[in-house]
């Protein structure tokens, strides 16, 4: 072996140590991690470290899955392969073996009665979702939209809900869905577009319980999407959950809401466009459509009278258009009746 080798397998081999030390030091915390680019050097070679952040150059990363690759396949050790699996991960976010081998970690110690087992699997799986939160919301753009991970959450997400939720205090359940609902937010800060991100929002939504929840959960997301007005899959999201708010008058104001800030801040967005017509046509707003509708109207006369509002003219136009055209008729009268 050359000494260009040798000295490639001890980085290799230093890279990894570092990395699963730094894991394990802060694996009861949300680290945020960043690939560091090229022109900046760590002092000691391998990692930049500051408290919960860190940076890690891209050649170190792919050295330290190399050897962590290594000692998965030739450990015998159950520690030492879990170890590796989230240098695997974080490297390589779609290495199914690597998750799949912490599902059945995890599916071990659920299915082990005895006390010390149980203690440690609740602490394994807060530890989990602190490893899952550290990739899926860091400025990772390949890894914060990862399906895999996304996936290992959501069944993380089931392996966790109790067969009966009344056991668990609402307000506990409240600020666990709360806490996942902000992951989905900042992952999606961190990727926009984020479809994987934004599809376990809806499943998290499908396993709360209460109107009052859907509602706050509804409420929130339009929050986000109006602080995000370009991003399509924040918006795709609301248009799931507003036909399952109840009461549906509460449908109606948080459509109310997103109308008159688009027309407030003159929105120019073709997300914000393609969610307010898609909503308008659906059959959950039927009531108060052609209310909301006549309010589309009478501002796309404003825009008529305003050359300088050509573009947003047209936008609200196509979308009196199209809702003409899609709308779900209203009582059976004739779609195109506000048109």
């Amino acid at each position: 072996m050359s000494q260009k080798d040798i000295r490639i397998t001890e980085l290799q081999t230093q890279a990894y140590e570092v990395l699963n030390s730094y894991f394990q030091a802060h694996e009861k915390q949300i680290i945020e991690i960043e690939v560091l680019p090229p022109a900046i050097k760590p002092s000691n070679g391998v990692l930049m470290q500051d408290g919960c952040n860190l940076g890690v150059p891209k050649r170190i990363l792919a050295l330290a899955f190399v050897e962590a690759r290594k000692r998965f396949f030739e450990d015998d050790f159950q520690s030492l392969k879990l170890q590796a699996t989230k240098i695997l991960l974080l490297f390589d976010p779609e290495h199914l073996t690597a998750a799949n081998y912490r599902k059945r970690w995890l599916k071990d110690l659920k299915a082990d009665t005895t006390p010390e087992a149980q203690l440690l699997y609740r602490k394994s799986v807060k530890y989990e979702f602190c490893f899952l939160d550290s990739i899926l919301t860091s400025p990772l753009h390949r890894q914060s939209k990862s399906p895999t991970l996304w996936n290992h959450r959501l069944w993380l997400l089931c392996l966790l809900m109790p067969q009966d939720k009344e056991s668990v205090p609402e307000d506990v359940r409240a600020d666990f869905w709360r806490k996942e609902l902000s992951a989905v937010f900042k992952s999606g800060e961190r990727h926009p577009k984020n479809y994987y991100a934004w599809q376990y929002a809806r499943r998290l939504e499908e396993r709360i319980d209460g109107l009052d929840a859907t509602l706050d959960f509804a409420q929130r997301v339009k929050l986000w999407c109006c602080r995000h007005p370009s991003d399509i899959s924040g918006w795709s999201c609301l248009l799931y959950l507003l036909p399952k708010v109840e009461p549906p008058s509460e449908r109606q104001k948080l459509v109310r809401e997103v109308l008159k800030y688009a027309i407030d801040l003159r929105s120019e967005q073709e997300s914000v466009w393609v969610f307010i017509r898609t909503i308008l046509a659906h059959e959950a707003l039927q009531e108060w459509r052609t209310g909301l509708v006549s309010v589309l109207q009478k501002y796309a006369k404003e825009l008529e009278s305003d050359s300088e509002q050509s573009t947003l003219s047209a936008l609200v136009s196509r979308s009196l258009d199209w809702i003409g055209t899609h709308g779900t008729p209203v009582h059976g009268s004739d779609p195109m009746a506000f048109v």
